[in-house]
């Protein structure tokens, strides 16, 4: 009786945040129907079972819908109904949509829009301008290839337990994941947890270089990855004045980025400083999983274009480890911002990659 009562409550949840966002019954009960996967889905990645889940809708401009499942001020996963996978979550980051409602449109990581008017501004960045529906169909072109690759790969377990269920079980019938465990490098924390200087709207590509060379600094100090000048007396890099991300964007490549632009970033770097040091790039996830299992982090790029100009913003994130879910394998990333440094992901997101070893 009180898991029934726990899972109505969770009923009445997405109900009021439904009602909040003007979505029609049709819609709640689509939406309703997921709730024992998501409470597993929350259960095998926090280990714990939440009672008080609230589910909101997310668009985009071509039709899809996907589902956001927000544990409180702290915990959100972005759930494609489509393919029964979720495309990225987190169990400590705050929802992109937390306290916000209304017309909420995703287009991939780290692309979080709420629309008010025709108008729609990023949730997350400060100072982002308002977007009109034609300045993001920019976007929407390239997360339709991105979100095509991604629903090749199907969770039919989950799927098959919704048909199921919808059609001849009770929706509160139960669902369990198994349980996942993490496999970070070594010394990993240096990339999730050291501060770094923040992103600059639309650098996040050299965050991620600033977070490796970090990495192999602390982790391998006699080779001297960084000079001194750019570090604070405790080690830590500098996060105000003259910053390593400043010497970096001073080789005076673009500022959006992409994998072949932040190797030529670390081989200026390395040459100016004579580090002995490999880097490389490539396109897509290739590699990565073997860079991972090396020991070593990589920075992976998206190619999502800037709706701004006719340049690409190419989201940038750092990986510093995976996870195998339903026989796919999910990299776990800094995304670069305040609060989500550390976010499981999708590798169909990822269309090129930078990788740096020390020799």
């Amino acid at each position: 009786m009180k898991r029934l009562f726990s899972l109505l409550l969770i009923v009445i949840l997405v109900t009021v945040s439904l009602s909040s966002s003007a979505i029609g019954q049709s819609d709640k009960e689509a939406i309703s129907k997921y709730l024992p996967v998501h409470m597993a889905k929350v259960k095998s990645v926090t280990g714990i079972s939440k009672d008080e889940i609230i589910v909101k809708k997310l668009t985009d401009f071509s039709g899809n819908e996907f589902e956001l499942i927000e544990t409180g001020s702290s915990g959100y996963y972005i759930f494609d109904p489509y393919s029964g996978r979720y495309l990225e979550y987190s169990k400590d980051a705050p929802s992109p949509y937390f306290d916000k409602f209304g017309d909420l449109i995703y287009f991939g990581p780290k692309q979080y829009y709420v629309g008010n008017d025709r108008k729609y501004f990023h949730t997350i960045i400060a100072g982002e301008k308002d977007f009109s529906e034609e300045d993001l169909y920019v976007l929407q072109n390239s997360f339709d290839e991105m979100i095509g690759q991604s629903r090749e790969t199907k969770d039919n377990r989950v799927l098959d337990f919704i048909n199921e269920s919808y059609s001849e079980k009770s929706t509160l019938e139960s669902f369990e994941f198994k349980s996942i465990t993490p496999i970070y490098i070594s010394d990993y924390t240096y990339i999730r947890d050291d501060p770094y200087p923040p992103n600059q709207g639309d650098t996040c590509g050299y965050v991620g270089a600033c977070l490796v060379l970090n990495y192999w600094n602390k982790r391998t100090p006699s080779a001297g990855v960084i000079p001194s000048v750019y570090l604070q007396a405790n080690g830590n890099l500098k996060i105000t004045g003259d910053t390593l991300q400043d010497k970096l964007l001073s080789y005076g490549y673009s500022r959006t980025t992409w994998g072949l632009t932040i190797r030529d970033v670390f081989y200026d770097y390395c040459t100016e400083y004579g580090i002995g040091a490999t880097m490389s790039y490539y396109l897509l996830a290739y590699s990565v999983y073997s860079e991972l299992l090396a020991d070593r982090p990589a920075i992976l790029f998206g190619p999502l274009p800037d709706p701004s100009s006719d340049s690409k913003v190419n989201h940038a994130v750092t990986a510093y480890g995976y996870q195998i879910e339903s026989d796919l394998y999910y990299f776990i990333v800094h995304y670069g911002w305040s609060g989500y440094n550390e976010i499981v992901l999708d590798p169909n997101f990822v269309a090129s990659n930078t990788q740096f070893q020390l020799n």
